[in-house]
C-alpha cells in the first residue's frame, strides 16, 4: 500500500510540472510565431566598416530604391573610392551612382576622399520589390579603393582593395 502512494505522489509531480512546461512552451511559441522574440526588432541599426573608413550615416529609401551612406575617411591619406555594392535578400540590381564628391583624380571615375574628409555615395538598388516592408533588412557592404598616393599606380588597377562591412536598417518610404 505504501509503495503505491509513492507511486501515486511521483505521478502527480511529474505531471503538474509537465504540464507547467508545456504552457510555456506554447507561450515562446506564440511570442515567436508573431515575431517577438525577433532579434531583428531588437537590434539597433548599423552600418559598419573595418578601420580606417568610417560609415557615420546611412539611409535606404524605398520610394526612391536608393542606399545612400556618409563616409568618412580616417586611413591617414586620401583614398579613390572605384565601386561599392550592397548584397543582400532584398537587395537587386545594385549600381552605385556618385552624387556628392564625385572627382576626376586622375581622369578617373569615383569618389576621392581626402584624409579626413566626408563624402557621400548613393547606391541605386531595387530594394526586393517588396511595398512597403516594415521591418529591418541586413546587407553586406563592399567598398573598392586605392590609395591616392601611390605614384606607380594612377590607374587604381595594380593596388585596389576591397573592404568589406555590414548594414542594418530599416527601409524609410518618405
Amino acid at each position: 500500500m505504501v509503495m503505491k502512494k509513492k507511486a501515486q505522489a511521483a505521478m502527480e509531480f511529474l505531471m503538474t510540472y509537465g504540464w507547467a512546461i508545456l504552457v510555456v512552451l506554447v507561450v515562446i511559441g506564440a511570442l515567436a510565431y508573431f515575431g517577438v522574440l525577433n532579434p531583428q526588432n531588437l537590434l539597433p541599426e548599423k552600418c559598419t566598416l573595418p578601420m580606417g573608413l568610417y560609415c557615420k550615416d546611412h539611409l535606404i529609401d524605398g520610394t526612391a530604391d536608393t542606399i545612400s551612406f556618409k563616409l568618412e575617411n580616417g586611413m591617414g591619406r586620401g583614398i579613390m573610392i572605384r565601386s561599392a555594392s550592397v548584397i543582400g535578400d532584398l537587395f537587386t540590381d545594385c549600381n552605385v551612382s556618385f552624387l556628392d564628391g564625385t572627382a576626376d583624380w586622375n581622369n578617373l571615375d569615383g569618389v576621392h576622399i581626402a584624409n579626413g574628409d566626408t563624402a557621400r555615395i548613393t547606391i541605386t538598388c531595387a530594394v526586393g520589390g517588396i511595398a512597403e516592408f516594415s521591418g529591418k533588412t541586413k546587407g553586406d557592404l563592399a567598398i573598392v579603393y586605392c590609395d591616392d598616393t601611390s605614384a606607380d599606380d594612377a590607374d587604381c588597377t595594380a593596388f585596389s582593395h576591397t573592404m568589406e562591412g555590414e548594414l542594418l536598417s530599416k527601409i524609410e518610404y518618405p
